[in-house]
Order: C-alpha cells, then sequence, then structure tokens
C-alpha cells in the first residue's frame, strides 16, 4: 500500500492474443490499465516483436516502424506520434509530454488520463501490435480520515469500458450498498453518515462477464468523534430515506440533547434530551434515538420529508458537540387527466437550499441499462430558482426510469428516482367493461423510490 493508502496494483496486462509470423498476417493484442496522476507509467513494449519482423526481411529497413495513436477521448485519431530514424525510434515533438521512448521500438505512456488511447505499432502501413491503454481516475485521489457522521462521496472513471465491461464499486467482493451512480463512464458512490463500521477498503473494480480485469482500492479512515466543522448531508425526501446524525465526545457527560433550526423559520426548536425522552410533536411519529452511554447520541428521522431542511445541534450539557445542516430533495411528475400518451408530462426536481457552493441539478433516464443524462443546470445563492424540471411532449415506454441527482463541486451528494407506469388498455377477463374504460382513462401512475 502506498503513503496515499492506495492498495492495488498499478499496471495490469491483459493477453488477448498474441501471434507473431513472418508475413506479419496477425496482429499481436493487448490491454494495459493505469492509474492516473500515479508515479508508474504503461509500457507499449514490442521490441522483441519488430526484431523478429526484421529478421523475416530480406533487405530490412528500420525506417518503416512507426507508431499511431488514437485517443480515447476524441482528441486525435490515428495520428503518428513516434517513427524510427536511422533504426532509431523518435516522439514527435508535439507528443513528448505525453510520450518517451524507452529502447529499441518501446514506448513509455506517462501515467495521465489524457494519453489514454489506442496504439498501432506498424510497418509499411501494416499493423504489427494494436495495445490499448485504459486509464482510471478516483477522485479525490487521497482520502484523509473523514469526519464523523458525514458522506463521504467519491468517484472512479475510466477513459473507456472494454466492450461488455461493467464499472462498479465494491467492497469485500461484493456490490456496495451505498448509494451509486453511473454514467459518462464514471461510477459515483456516496458513503452515507459514516461511522466506525464504514472504515475499510472499497474497490472500483472492470468487470468483464463477471470475471474480474483490474481495480484499485482505496481506504476509508474514520475520526472517532465528532468534529466541530459543520457537516452538510443531502437526504432525499421520501418514504424509505432516512436521516442519521451521529454525535461523539470522548469526555463523558450526564445528558446530552438535540435541537433543530428549520430553514423555513430560523428559529430553533427543541427536538429531545436524554432527560426528557420525548419528542417535538413535529417529529414524534418519525424520530428516534440510541441510548445515550454519556459519550454517544446519535438522531433518526424516517421517512424524511422535504419540510425536514435545516440545522441539527448536538449538545452534550451546553457544549455544542456536533453541527448538521441537512438539505433536502425531492422529485414529482405531474401528468394531466386524461392518456398520458397523448400528453406531456412534466418532472420537477427541487433543492431545498442552496448555500454559497453551486449546486448542479441533473435529470438523468435509464436507456438500456445506463443513465444518459438529459438535462442539468448550476444553482446559486443569488438564483431564487431551485428547481430543475423536464417536459415529456408525450410518454413512452423508453422514458419511463427516470432521476434527479445533486452535485457539488463535481461530486454526488444524494439521487432521487421516478417510475412512471403506463396505464394499461388490457384487462383479465374478470373485468367488466366499466371497469375497463376507467383503467384507460386513468393517468400514468407514479413510483416514488429513493436511491
Amino acid at each position: 500500500m502506498s503513503g496515499q493508502g492506495m492498495d492495488h496494483i498499478m499496471v495490469i496486462q491483459l493477453w488477448i492474443l498474441l501471434c507473431i509470423s513472418g508475413n506479419s498476417a496477425e496482429v499481436m493484442k493487448r490491454s494495459i490499465f493505469l492509474i492516473s496522476g500515479q508515479t508508474e507509467s504503461g509500457h507499449l513494449s514490442v521490441s522483441d516483436l519488430a526484431k523478429q519482423s526484421v529478421s523475416d526481411l530480406a533487405q530490412p529497413h528500420w525506417s518503416e516502424f512507426s507508431w499511431e495513436w488514437t485517443s480515447h477521448d476524441g482528441r486525435y485519431s490515428e495520428i503518428q506520434i513516434a517513427r524510427a530514424i536511422s533504426s532509431r525510434l523518435v516522439v514527435s515533438p508535439p507528443f513528448t509530454e505525453y510520450f518517451s521512448c524507452s529502447q529499441d521500438y518501446d514506448v513509455t505512456v506517462k501515467p495521465k488520463f489524457e494519453c489514454a488511447g489506442v496504439f498501432l505499432f506498424v510497418r509499411t502501413n501494416v499493423p504489427l501490435a494494436k495495445i490499448e491503454i485504459f486509464a482510471t481516475k478516483i477522485t479525490p485521489s487521497f482520502w484523509p480520515s473523514f469526519h464523523l457522521g458525514s458522506d463521504v462521496s467519491v468517484s472512479c472513471e475510466v477513459s473507456s469500458l472494454p466492450e461488455g465491461a461493467t464499472l462498479q464499486w465494491e467492497r469485500e467482493e461484493d456490490p456496495t450498498s451505498n448509494t451509486t451512480l453511473f454514467y459518462n463512464n464514471t461510477v459515483h458512490m456516496v458513503i452515507r453518515s459514516v461511522h466506525p463500521d464504514s472504515q475499510g477498503a472499497y474497490y472500483c473494480t472492470v468487470r468483464q462477464n463477471g470475471t474480474l480485469l483490474y481495480n484499485v482500492s482505496n481506504a476509508v479512515r474514520i475520526e472517532e468523534v465528532s468534529s466541530d466543522a459543520t457537516l452538510t448531508l443531502y437526504r432525499e425526501s421520501s418514504n424509505s430515506s432516512l436521516v442519521t446524525l451521529l454525535c461523539m465526545t470522548s469526555d463523558g457527560y450526564t445528558h446530552a440533547s438535540w435541537s433543530w433550526t428549520p430553514l423555513s423559520t430560523a428559529k430553533e426548536v427543541h427536538v429531545v434530551t436524554t432527560a426528557m425522552y420525548r419528542s417535538n410533536d413535529t417529529f414524534n411519529e418519525r424520530f428516534s434515538y440510541g441510548d445515550f452511554d454519556g459519550y454517544y447520541f446519535p438522531l433518526y428521522f424516517s421517512p424524511v420529508k422535504f419540510e425536514d431542511c435545516g440545522r441539527f445541534n448536538c449538545y452534550f450539557e451546553n457544549l455544542l458537540v456536533a453541527s448538521i445542516n441537512v438539505v433536502t430533495l425531492k422529485v414529482s411528475a405531474v401528468p394531466p387527466s386524461g392518456s398520458p400518451r397523448n400528453h406531456s408530462v412534466v418532472l420537477r426536481c427541487e433543492v431545498s437550499e442552496v448555500s454559497s457552493d453551486p449546486v448542479t441539478l441533473a435529470w438523468l433516464r435509464m436507456e438500456e441499462s445506463r443513465w444518459l443524462l438529459v438535462k442539468q443546470d448550476v444553482l446559486t445563492e443569488t438564483r431564487p430558482n431551485r428547481t430543475l424540471s423536464v417536459t415529456l411532449p408525450s410518454l413512452c415506454r423508453d422514458q419511463l426510469h427516470w432521476q434527479c441527482a445533486v452535485f457539488t463541486e463535481g461530486m454526488l451528494r444524494a439521487t432521487a428516482s421516478l417510475t412512471l407506469t403506463l396505464p394499461t388498455e388490457t384487462t383479465m377477463s374478470s373485468m367488466t367493461g366499466t371497469q375497463t374504460q376507467r383503467q384507460k382513462e386513468e393517468p400514468a401512475k407514479l413510483e416514488e423510490t429513493s436511491v
């Protein structure tokens, strides 16, 4: 494991086909994974192949060899990055910041995300080798010790996914149960309200048909007591959502309490103390708390309502131990009366608060098991609008699964999903004609879920 807590194999080479012959009818193919921003470079090794190819020629011409590159980001397509001059490989000047020559006809690729792509080793326009470098980027690259009770948001991006491969976060070889979102070759993960059980290694993995091709791991470490910094948690408003607020100190106290300052009134409301063991009427049906042992006093409430946004403070006696700002997110759809197939449907996503840090709201639609970005907008404190809407002129079967995501500083904070259902026009044989007609006239049904 490195000083940054990385525990991984820096470069994994996957040999797909290796067939070297005198007539160069077959192409050597290979895949390499590297981590952007690390010290380990990628190596395009073909010296043995080049020597074998030259030995088959009666009159070899070393200047016939060159390297071509097609970048994953689309900037370059089959552009020559190096060629042989007087039996020595030379990198073209525009590309020396990305590539260098190591020995003979081998090329070293620097560990930069933009260097990823497909590399062809060519002799007189005949490909001898095809090597694809996949770059991965973990954000943040360095994982510090995280505040107790905070949300940990990380992402893993690959320059391109091999055909049929999947990218996901795992913990001990099992998909994580934390909030995840995959789109644009990036898998985001939010570990909510981290606590000691959240600690350990998390793996960003690339699998193909269930077989592990590559992974990179990082370790989550949690501070033992609550921080004096104000934490911000984003939570979706839905029947299945839960807010967990953690409060812990290293010194023992006789009693503790939680208070809530709603965003709507800015007036502090008493929630619960260890001496009283009851809650404010607004919360009593949804509110619960853990056992108080003098050091630890957690607060839970579920389901989460959009109006629950605001500041929650935890006190041990008169000492403010934890301060947590809860921001809520809600989604809704407004279908008109009549068949949704012939009328528009408006999807609406709203966030309760936008502070000094800009917030990005994004609507995504599920298409062939992947999320596609449909619309996004950056909200700022000076803009009164805190919503993002999408209007569907009509509703079809490939437009039923939606998700609204909230990002700050480019990192996922929360998601909320909507599933639209079309009314069926078929009925069971036991249904009457009146029931059939009523079913046809019902608008699209909405199923709200949280992720």
